[in-house]
């Protein structure tokens, strides 16, 4: 897309449009804002960035997404933009909202750009469209590294946590607090990490020999509006759980505002342990059990992952994966109404 074409979306002229990016000169507050909005909405690239297509060596990184309100993500970027401000490369960031067709929108635009190197979170380790990309992201001697999730059938370097373990040692820890009646609020199978979750959690109940229970398994899509409809769903089951591992910080939130409603705190009437710390909740001392990884770190991982790339981007063998440690951290939701008795 050209700033004419962007021009035309947002109903405004070109001259505006480049005012708006350039910040120079007077535009209305309304109009910047419907600017603004349209370059989000369409994953416009200014042309500052356009220029360095003449350019060899383009010191821009494409990040790529799919939710910026998750804290785990937030994290990361931050782990990025650390190590690339240091070696003075630009982060060119894209927020996909879970959408697979914004996420094949960013990539086209990561191609186009010809970007020194791309992160990327993908949506679903099953789309064809978007390992087709990132495949002809490498052949054109554009590096990517994958972050927390994968891409089936393609060896990408990427950054990942051991999500079937970090599953396992969470559920076994309400299970050695005398829980057996265990659901989870699980993310998208199409994910890695909602997978491997979701294996690790039924896994660990198998081998302690209760029975996993489908009606105690909630699929949800790492959001919190969902996981609030899945825990509402749980507890109005005739023989309800008493003990929840939510998949994700997100799914954790949506669940948090159902038990609320219900007027249940976690560690006295259920039991509540999620996967990923929730960085508010421990501003305010709140006592939430987590399985805890260091997502700024895994974010300075991938970027220096692609920065091995960029020096020795002809001999390296690619399909490198780093594991970051995870650790179980226990403050008390773990126990339930159960343990009174």
């Amino acid at each position: 897309m050209n700033i004419k074409e962007l021009a035309r979306r947002a109903g405004v002229s070109s001259a505006t449009v480049s005012r708006v990016l350039n910040n120079s000169g007077y535009v209305k507050e309304e109009t910047r804002k419907k600017v603004l909005e349209a370059v989000e909405e369409y994953n416009y690239v200014p042309n500052a960035l356009a220029r360095n297509l003449s350019i060899k060596d383009n010191p821009s990184i494409g990040v790529i997404i799919p939710d910026i309100e998750n804290e785990f993500f937030f994290k990361a970027i931050s782990g990025i933009s650390d190590v690339a401000d240091a070696f003075h490369y630009n982060i060119v960031y894209f927020g996909t909202n879970e959408t697979l067709s914004k996420e094949h929108e960013s990539l086209n635009v990561a191609i186009s750009q010809r970007l020194k190197g791309v992160i990327i979170a993908p949506i679903s380790q099953l789309d064809t469209q978007t390992k087709d990309s990132l495949i002809k992201l490498e052949e054109s001697g554009i590096p990517v590294v994958l972050i927390d999730r994968d891409i089936k059938g393609a060896r990408f370097d990427g950054v990942f946590v051991d999500n079937y373990g970090g599953a396992y040692d969470g559920v076994s820890a309400l299970i050695q607090n005398g829980h057996k009646k265990i659901a989870v609020i699980a993310g998208p199978s199409t994910s890695k990490p909602g997978k491997e979750r979701l294996a690790g959690y039924k896994q660990a109940l198998e081998d302690a020999g209760i029975p996993v229970r489908e009606d105690y398994i909630a699929y949800g899509d790492f959001k919190r509006e969902k996981a609030y409809e899945s825990a509402k769903s749980l507890l109005k089951q005739p023989d309800p759980p008493t003990a929840i591992f939510s998949s994700n910080n997100e799914s954790t939130l949506g669940c948090l505002k159902c038990l609320t409603e219900c007027g249940m705190v976690p560690g006295r009437e259920i039991a509540l342990l999620g996967f990923d710390d929730i960085e508010t909740l421990r501003v305010i001392d709140y006592k939430l059990s987590v399985v805890e990884r260091d997502a700024k770190q895994q974010g300075a991982e991938a970027m220096k992952l692609l920065m091995e790339c960029f020096a020795d981007s002809k001999n390296r063998q690619r399909g490198k994966r780093i594991l970051v440690p995870y650790q179980v951290v226990l403050r008390g939701s773990e126990r339930g109404v159960h343990m009174e008795k």
